[in-house]
């Protein structure tokens, strides 16, 4: 009488109790698996998409370096004139100065110019930094480094 049997399960010695702790641990367990496999789902979805699909084309987005140069021109000259009225429109023209001047930078190939950092900084006072300000002259001198004059050429 080696084998001990059981008369419910049918099944033989401490194999029922090896069949009790699995079922045990898969009822106690697949709901917290479940809520896992379901939170993890769309990312999953977006990994896999983004493997999957064909790369995006790149596009020439950039304006011809003549158009940034007369946008420059024309943004410095607004910037150097009358103070603009409200708080919002000297942000906004020194904010398009800004991305104007990096455009350039690109354009002419001027790695890594002062401004970049202090517009991917940030801070609380936006456009008007005065960080910002000193950063925003070493690139026009850089810029002009380069051989872009950002004031217009006086007529002859």
């Amino acid at each position: 009488m080696g084998r001990i049997t059981s008369s419910i399960t049918g099944v033989t010695g401490d194999r029922s109790v090896l069949t009790g702790v699995v079922l045990f641990a898969l009822i106690a367990f697949s709901p917290a698996v479940l809520l896992w496999l379901v939170l993890r789902l769309p990312r999953a979805v977006q990994v896999l998409w983004e493997r999957w699909r064909p790369a995006p084309q790149a596009r020439a987005t950039r304006a011809p370096l003549e158009s940034l140069v007369r946008n420059l021109r024309r943004l410095h000259a607004e910037r150097r004139g009358p103070p603009a009225t409200t708080r919002v429109r000297r942000t906004a023209l020194l904010a398009a100065y800004d991305d104007v001047l990096l455009d350039v930078c690109d354009a002419v190939g001027i790695p890594d110019p002062p401004l970049r950092a202090a517009v991917v900084a940030g801070g609380t006072a936006g456009a008007l930094d005065p960080d910002r300000d000193l950063a925003r002259l070493r690139t026009e001198a850089a810029v002009e480094e380069a051989g872009i004059a950002l004031d217009r050429p006086a007529a002859a």
